[in-house]
């Protein structure tokens, strides 16, 4: 059963619940567009009739239908936006949905609810989990695998307070694959050990990061296990591009923060922020061209999902910044938000 189908034989309950005036005609209702707040009546269409139209909407002054995809489900979210004055997930969309309808989820078929555009891919969201794997290593064996804190990171400024927060350290036991590293270990957002990332301590070791055999790292967020509390409380997730950017936002208190381990942000990882109930994205991609850029690409990928913050600060990387930097250009011009 296909969601935006069911919402169909209640199209006009649905638009009389969200009072809007409409014109009806014989293959379509117009009215004005409730999306962006339109006057024109005939500004905004859902089609009645037609093998491919049927059951789609256009908004023809704003083409809001760009932003929430051309289906009912999308027509629903984007209303429940405009009333709610902040993007609504898809997940609250659903459970609108169910209510209204008063369905219950296991009778959808929820992966045909979204188009796969580039504006929104993601109705699979719902019930899609990143794939994981069962732990293969208990965390315990990690801490008794590497020295922790590890002294390079504490000479380049990190305290030990955190190092060990994060079980950052040496690997000096020999023949090991990361033996004579910094030890980074990857937990997901459940706290399971999932692989790690070794940093060369010495210039002649190559290659000067390592990641452990089967890590793919699009498939987690750094931090999350530590994180997903915080942003939850506060609706809001930080973005940025590594480990050492995650310990330092942590210091200065900002802990719903997540590393993407880079600067794109890919579908899974996408997943993650969706399902982790943030409202609103700081995005603190590095402040060069192409951390800019890459900025301007998450906003592009999620489309309307959330509110965006890109605070102005000094430095080219939120990792070179002091504590007291980040609470002064950061949380300072975020007050409310974090």
């Amino acid at each position: 059963m296909k969601l935006s189908n069911q919402l169909f034989t209640k199209l006009s309950q649905l638009l009389k619940y969200f009072s809007i005036d409409y014109i009806e005609y014989p293959n379509r209702f117009a009215f004005a567009c409730p999306i962006h707040g339109g006057d024109n009546t005939e500004g905004c269409t859902i089609f009645t009739d037609g093998n491919t139209a049927k059951g789609n909407w256009n908004c023809w002054t704003n083409h809001c239908e760009e932003d929430f995809s051309r289906n009912l489900f999308g027509f629903v979210r984007g209303v429940l936006s405009n009333k709610r004055a902040s993007t609504v997930s898809i997940i609250d969309t659903i459970n609108f949905c169910l209510e209204f309808l008063d369905l219950d989820i296991s009778e959808l078929d929820l992966l045909q609810d979204v188009e796969s555009n580039n504006a929104i891919k993601l109705l699979d969201i719902f019930n899609r989990e990143p794939e994981r794997e069962p732990p293969k290593v208990d965390r315990e064996v990690i801490l008794d695998t590497i020295q922790i804190p590890a002294e390079y990171y504490i000479n380049r400024g990190y305290t030990t307070d955190i190092l060990t927060k994060f079980d950052i350290g040496l690997c000096d036991k020999k023949n090991k694959p990361m033996s004579g590293r910094v030890v980074v270990p990857i937990y997901d957002e459940g706290y399971n050990y999932i692989g790690c990332i070794g940093r060369s301590c010495y210039e002649n070791m190559q290659p000067k990061w390592l990641h452990s055999k089967g890590f793919r790292k699009s498939s987690y967020l750094y931090g999350l296990n530590m994180a997903k509390e915080k942003i939850l409380e506060t609706a809001t997730a930080v973005l940025v591009e590594g480990q050492g950017d995650v310990w330092r936002m942590h210091e200065a208190g900002v802990e719903n923060t997540v590393g993407i381990f880079g600067a794109s942000l890919s579908d899974d990882q996408l997943v993650l922020l969706e399902q982790s109930g943030a409202l609103s994205l700081v995005i603190l991609t590095d402040y060069d061209d192409a951390g800019h850029r890459a900025a301007e690409q998450i906003m592009k990928k999620c489309g309307r999902r959330f509110n965006y913050y890109r605070p102005n600060i000094s430095e080219k990387d939120v990792g070179d910044m002091s504590v007291e930097q980040i609470k002064t250009e950061i949380l300072e011009e975020l007050q409310g938000v974090l």
